[in-house]
């Protein structure tokens, strides 16, 4: 059975979506997240490449990234890359870190907490997803993006 990891799209401006992640089996005792936010690009969603807009709500598959020429993301590698039959991995969505709409071009920026277009402890947050999907396999994580604005 794969493992979830929840992203919950709840707050949006002109310049940013901020969404709940939710990781139900996470330990956090153990350095993993088990609740933080995600930041993305404000809508419309699009599957297509070089928009700089967010990807569609859907199920996607996780694998590691080794390589980027994203500077900022480089010392962080590997980083979780997404994909699925809508979103192609030629695509390069990545969850990396990053706390403000200029870091993504359409990735997903993880953080512990949350601002109005910025989240913060990035790098920590994603220091902890990375030990929980090391743990997990990330080959057995889903991805699940849904909506719930306030």
């Amino acid at each position: 059975m794969p493992h979830t990891i929840k992203v919950i799209r709840q707050w949006a401006t002109d310049n940013s979506t901020i969404s709940r992640l939710i990781i139900a089996d996470a330990r956090p005792g153990s350095g993993e997240i088990a609740q933080g936010y995600i930041l993305e690009r404000p809508g419309p969603d699009t599957t297509q490449s070089g928009l700089r807009l967010r990807i569609p709500e859907g199920r996607y598959q996780l694998q590691w990234q080794t390589r980027t020429n994203l500077p900022g993301v480089r010392p962080h590698l590997p980083v979780p890359w997404l994909s699925n039959g809508q979103v192609p991995s030629s695509r390069y969505i990545y969850i990396h870190n990053g706390n403000y709409p200029r870091n993504t071009d359409g990735c997903l920026l993880i953080g512990r907490s949350r601002d109005i277009d910025m989240v913060g402890s990035s790098v920590d947050a994603l220091n902890r997803l990375k030990t929980y999907l090391q743990r997990v396999g990330i080959d057995k994580v889903i991805v699940e993006i849904t909506s719930a604005y306030e």
